[in-house]
């Protein structure tokens, strides 16, 4: 499934596009939207995007602007600008940043359906060469130092990181991360407890190589057979991206690991679909004065993660620092049963959709909540409750609105709001599609 992103500083192009997309049944996109370039900017850092549509003209940060912020997180992202105007100098910059299409907005719908439909083919070609190579090369073995191997497995039994790296025995090993600067670990474990013998294939690691921005250094070690490390330190130029307005906060370390989560989303997807095994992720909070500990860290999101895997869960993302305290009680039990456990996890889901009704309800942030990839979280809600996710929020939207119109006196674009819709004609189309009438006309009729 590949995600677009809609941007419009008219929200009714917005809400209409989305509804348009939704509407049509040839597309299976997870579909995402904002009212302006920071918006769009503030997704982006936290969620892969395949596709953007874009208005080009917009306060603040024009669209030929916007498309520079977001191929730096997404390189592969195709580009589809939609404007009023045909101006010569949009049109040429346009091209020059190899923008797949650019569509004047009189032209209608179908051009925009068209551009979308290019676009999906021309990430499938991408998928299937990116594919083909990685199966050329599945029998190469990613050969890697011995005294780096050596090193990395002292640090996770528990020796002192400092300690190791001021031996002389390792005085010649280029170990690419900083100590004294902000760093995080990664575990990728492969949740196949139906066969022990199984080992961690090289192909993963070059999956995981493949996404791995630039931006972000990394030292990797095979462990335990199964279990991969990577120790991985984002560059200045990204931690300065990830930085608060006010210097005494310092970075935003939660935008960093929903990059993160971004980043794994696909590695996860390509080993399901390449490999046909899935591999679930903890990332640990910064490491900086914290270095001592990490053996400790590592095996709590190791021992987490096999927990979940023989509760029938995959495709884990454990955000180390977010675990809530229900998780974290359940962990300690161990005694929990897997049909108890799933009714666990869709009640936090359920409770996290009607908690956030009028916010971020999106399959990237309702699976951050669960720590699970998203399309995996679609696939595991549909096959434990029989019902699409989406159906569910938009019946907990509905109910909810109905609820307030009966028993209360709040204006109608209140409700709206309250229930996830910025626009009150949005809202009105969406009710008039669930109870066939609008919703001045239900409250009129009660």
């Amino acid at each position: 499934m590949y995600r677009l992103l809609i941007v419009d500083d008219e929200p009714v192009i917005v809400n209409g596009l989305v509804q348009l997309f939704q509407d049509n049944s040839e597309f299976e996109l997870d579909i995402r939207k904002a009212y302006s370039s920071s918006e769009a900017l503030e997704i982006a850092k936290k969620t892969k995007l395949d596709i953007l549509v874009s208005d080009i003209r917009m306060p603040q940060k024009n669209g030929l602007q916007l498309v520079d912020e977001i191929v730096y997180y997404w390189p592969l992202c195709r580009v589809i600008f939609l404007t009023g105007y045909s101006e010569f100098d949009y049109v040429y910059e346009a091209i020059r940043k190899n923008v797949d299409n650019y569509i004047l907005k009189t032209e209608g719908i179908e051009p925009i359906f068209e551009a979308v439909k290019a676009a999906v083919d021309k990430l499938d070609e991408e998928n299937r060469r990116r594919l083909q190579l990685e199966k050329a090369q599945m029998h190469y073995q990613i050969a890697s130092s011995f005294l780096k191997k050596e090193l990395m497995e002292r640090v996770l039994s528990g020796e002192s990181i400092t300690s190791i790296l001021n031996n002389v025995r390792y005085k010649d090993v280029e170990f690419g991360i900083a100590l004294d600067r902000p760093s995080f670990f990664l575990v990728g474990i492969l949740d196949r407890l139906d066969d022990p013998k199984f080992k961690m294939p090289p192909s993963v690691q070059r999956i995981f190589h493949d996404h791995l921005p630039a931006s972000i250094a990394c030292e990797e070690v095979i462990y335990d057979d199964r279990v991969f490390i990577w120790l991985l330190q984002p560059d200045e130029g990204l931690l300065n991206r990830f930085r608060s307005d006010y210097p005494d906060q310092g970075v935003n370390w939660p935008g960093i690991v929903a990059y993160m989560r971004g980043i794994l989303e696909p590695v996860q997807n390509e080993c399901d679909e390449l490999l046909s095994v899935c591999v679930s992720f903890g990332i640990s909070g910064d490491l900086l004065n914290h270095w001592e500990s990490i053996h400790l860290q590592v095996e709590a999101v190791r021992s987490m993660i096999l927990k979940r895997a023989l509760l029938g869960q995959h495709m884990l993302i454990l955000d180390l620092e977010k675990l809530s305290q229900l998780e974290d009680t359940m962990h300690k039990a161990g005694g929990i049963e897997q049909e108890d456990f799933k009714t666990l996890i869709i009640e936090q889901i359920h409770q996290f959709v009607q908690e956030n009704l009028s916010g971020d309800l999106s399959l990237t942030s309702i699976a951050a909540e669960v720590h699970l990839n998203p399309s995996y979280l679609s696939r595991y809600y549909k096959q434990t409750t029989g019902q699409n996710l989406l159906e569910y929020i938009q019946s907990t939207k509905l109910h909810v609105a109905l609820q307030l119109m009966k028993n209360t006196t709040l204006k109608l674009n209140e409700i709206a709001i309250r229930v996830g819709f910025e626009s009150p004609s949005y809202f009105t189309t969406f009710f008039k599609r669930k109870m066939g009438l609008s919703p001045q006309d239900y409250r009129n009729s009660k």
